[in-house]
């Protein structure tokens, strides 16, 4: 990515150096390089805008909404998500942007604690991605949050359909990424039913796929997912393995936080 960007830069043209840093946003989220990931994402959506690349830029800005949640940035990133809701309205590729746009201000506002924005903007995703048919990718981005959004409202008989719906796409696109989010989706249906030991293994295995493609923000978030677990299951020996979980999570956060 970094020889594609130097010779867009070296011919000077916007519109490939805007996609080449929208990706390497991404790459460098999960990577754990949150200055850098602002850094690109904040020039992509600048050029974007400058060429009136209106998809790209609502696709920029949806990712940098997703990083400043992830960093606790909650109204600073529901600021950006609204504004490319506005830009994403005049893009070639609308329902795209908006499903994903939903998504990440689903998350955000669960995040917050707002369970009824955070419902109401999974409700305009999922509404978004039926009316104009299935998107693999946008899915990929609607499905985890949907899980969590009726976990959180205890409609479990739904989270389960959104989890074996997640399930499915994860498999027949066969990303380490995908599949580790079905696990985890699998871990807070199965905490929430009381499901203790099949709640810790899906976690266990989420933890593992995180950390093979590299996303420590996902798999601290397992870790601390998993202490939960151990807590609430208190059998012997899980106060110190949630200890343990729960340390290590906070080692993940602080090295991220650092690196802002």
């Amino acid at each position: 990515m970094d020889t594609t960007l130097s010779q867009a830069q070296r011919m000077s043209a916007p519109r490939a150096i805007a996609l080449c840093q929208c990706f390497n946003g991404a790459l460098e989220f999960q990577a754990g390089n949150w200055q850098q990931a602002e850094e690109a994402l904040r020039e992509s959506i600048t050029l974007y805008n400058e060429i009136g690349a209106a998809s790209g830029e609502a696709l920029a800005r949806q990712r940098l909404g997703v990083l400043l949640t992830a960093q606790g940035r909650l109204d600073e990133a529901m600021a950006i998500l609204e504004e490319a809701l506005l830009v994403a309205e005049r893009a070639v590729m609308r329902a795209h942007c908006l499903a994903r746009l939903y998504a990440a201000m689903a998350r955000n506002r669960l995040t917050a604690g707002d369970l009824s924005e955070a419902d109401q903007a999974l409700y305009m995703g999922l509404t978004m991605s039926e009316r104009h048919g299935n998107c693999t990718t946008c899915d990929a981005l609607l499905l985890p949050v949907a899980v969590s959004v009726r976990v959180a409202q205890d409609e479990l008989a739904e989270a389960a359909e959104f989890c074996r719906r997640l399930e499915q796409e994860a498999a027949g696109y066969g990303s380490q990424t995908w599949i580790a989010m079905a696990r985890k989706a699998r871990g807070e249906l199965a905490a929430a039913r009381g499901e203790h030991d099949a709640a810790l293994e899906a976690f266990d295995k989420a933890i593992r796929g995180f950390r093979q493609a590299g996303f420590d923000y996902e798999a601290a978030r397992c870790l601390s997912a998993a202490a939960d677990v151990r807590r609430k299951r208190a059998a012997t020996g899980d106060r110190q393995k949630a200890t343990e979980a729960q340390t290590e999570a906070e080692r993940i956060y602080e090295t991220l936080e650092a690196a802002t």
